[in-house]
C-alpha cells in the first residue's frame, strides 16, 4: 500500500521527535500487517543515510540503524530505477520539488502512487496520494 518518507524513519528512531508516537504507531502497524504492502524508497534510505553521516555518526552506527529497518517485518523497499529517476526530473521540474522529495514521490508513483508524510511539498503532485500520519494511526501510545 503506502511507502514511507524519510519524515517517518527519522520520528521512528529518534525519542525526542515531535512525531515519534505517531511513526512508532505506524512502524508498529506495518509489522502487525494493518498497513499493506508498505515500503520505504531506497532513495528515502540514501537520505538517511547521509542526514546520519553528516551529523558524525559512524559507519557502523549508519549500517545497524539500516539494518534494524531492513528486519521489520512486512516492510518492503522500492528500489531506485532509471524511470524512478527521469520521473523524479519531471517532477522537479513541474512542481518545484527538492532533489529527495522528488525521488521519493517518483518512488511512491511507481509503487501505488501513495505517500505517508507530513511534507506538504508532496501535495502540489495531484497524481499522488498523501496520506497524513497523524491521521491514520489512531491513538497515540505513550
Amino acid at each position: 500500500m503506502p511507502v514511507l518518507e524519510l519524515d517517518m524513519m527519522i520520528a521512528f528512531v529518534n525519542s525526542v521527535d515531535r512525531l515519534h508516537n505517531v511513526a512508532s504507531n505506524i512502524f508498529d502497524k506495518i509489522v502487525r500487517g494493518e498497513l499493506g504492502n508498505a515500503a520505504i524508497p531506497c532513495s528515502a534510505y540514501m537520505e538517511y543515510e547521509l542526514i546520519l553521516k553528516s551529523r558524525g555518526y559512524s559507519e557502523e552506527e549508519v549500517r545497524l540503524d539500516l539494518e534494524a529497518f531492513r528486519s521489520l517485518k512486512n516492510l518492503g523497499e522500492v528500489p531506485l530505477t532509471l524511470n524512478i529517476l527521469l520521473t523524479a526530473s519531471r517532477l522537479r521540474a513541474m512542481h518545484g520539488l527538492s532533489y529527495f522529495d522528488s525521488l521519493h514521490a517518483a518512488s511512491a508513483l511507481a509503487y501505488d502512487k501513495v505517500i505517508i508524510s507530513v511534507d506538504k511539498a508532496y501535495e502540489r503532485i495531484p497524481e499522488l496520494k498523501v496520506m497524513d500520519p497523524r491521521k491514520i494511526t489512531g491513538p497515540e501510545r505513550s
